[in-house]
């Protein structure tokens, strides 16, 4: 595994190799004694953090900052002066430096700046790589619903296909807005930022990659795809991504089938019981379970329940009881039709209580 990259540039040799020697162990370190110099290593290879003294020969850190932002806009670097001044800062900060430092430096604030500042740098670009990912996702969206134009039941399959990428893409977006304000609550308080929402993040993108594929093969109903599928892992990782509360049946709940449509399938209940949650008190439960040689995948809400007199009409394309919302009536429709194809059955009820609502997804169970 590589290390993290450090620059350091300045042109005094003291404080240069002092920096080397501190940071050696822990990062490849690369010291420079000029701006120029400093701006060719950055060309050859971006670092992780860079430190520089501001009061140079030549050229000075703040002219250097101003060329190193147009090279790299997500670098951290960190301003070293002996002849600090609040102006100074301001400038360097005013010109896109992370962070200022004086000379002489105390070796524990040091380290621990450089290490905050790296893991900034390092968040901050896998930030920026998701934002292009997502980028190029839309134009495969695009591409996609292009394509559907030859067919004849265009509208019906380009609803279904802006529904099955509309649920991932919301967990999308709400990790990024939750990661901008914890990068920006942590930064101010000098904390460790926490990288588990960016995995999030990649792993629902992974998912619309999925469907993008399925829809890609769907014309040519390929049965490559039937696998043996671990469904308790499904079911946690939509218990995850929609942040309910998760109750673990047994291990070893194997099914026969699509992984990306059973994901859907689940995806598409768990989104429905998320929508008919009250304002206040809203709560999901989501598990499995087995009975017999079924295996049952479980969503209980409290949002109020099924009207009784509309349980069957809601299985059917189109019927939506969400009104001016904005449903379009295919989320129960499109499951039915999965669990169907896997041998299984939709089953609606409401809770005990008359609460909430229940939905269950009864597959085959495997061995």
């Amino acid at each position: 595994m590589s290390r993290d990259r450090l620059l350091v540039i300045d042109d005094e040799f003291g404080p240069r190799e002092s920096l080397r020697f501190l940071f050696k162990d822990r990062y490849d370190v690369v010291c420079v004694d000029s701006v120029d110099k400093g701006i060719e290593e950055l060309k050859k290879a971006a670092p992780d953090c860079i430190i520089t003294d501001i009061k140079m020969p030549k050229k000075t850190g703040i002219q250097g900052l101003k060329e190193m932002r147009e090279i790299d806009p997500l670098v951290s670097i960190i301003m070293l002066t002996g002849f600090g001044s609040l102006e100074t800062a301001q400038e360097a900060i005013r010109h896109g430096a992370t962070d200022y430092l004086k000379k002489p430096f105390d070796t524990d604030e040091i380290r621990e700046t450089v290490a905050k500042y790296i893991l900034r740098t390092k968040i901050s670009r896998q930030r920026t790589a998701t934002t292009e990912h997502l980028e190029t996702l839309t134009a495969q969206l695009q591409e996609q619903l292009e394509a559907k134009e030859q067919l004849a039941d265009l509208g019906e399959q380009s609803s279904e296909f802006v529904r099955d990428l509309g649920n991932p893409l919301s967990v999308i977006n709400g990790y990024v807005q939750i990661l901008i304000k914890d990068i920006k609550d942590k930064k101010s308080e000098g904390k460790e930022i926490n990288v588990s929402y960016l995995e999030q993040i990649e792993k629902s993108v992974s998912r619309c990659r999925d469907m993008l594929t399925l829809w890609r093969e769907r014309s040519r109903r390929s049965d490559t795809s039937i696998k043996k599928i671990a469904l308790e892992d499904l079911v946690t990782e939509v218990a995850k991504n929609a942040q309910t509360l998760l109750n673990n049946g047994p291990e070893g709940c194997l099914i026969e089938g699509d992984n990306v449509q059973v994901f859907r399938a689940i995806q598409n209940i768990v989104g429905n019981a998320l929508d008919a949650l009250p304002k206040a008190g809203g709560c999901i439960n989501v598990g499995w379970r087995t009975d017999g040689r079924r295996v049952l995948v479980e969503v209980e809400d409290n949002g109020g329940g099924f009207p009784p007199d509309k349980i069957a009409d809601l299985q059917t394309r189109y019927y939506t009881t969400k009104g001016d919302s904005g449903g379009m009536g295919l989320g129960l429709f499109i499951t039915k039709n999965i669990v169907e194809a896997h041998g299984g059955s939709l089953i609606l009820a409401n809770n005990d209580s008359q609460t909430g609502a229940v939905v269950t997804l009864a597959f085959p169970l495997l061995g």
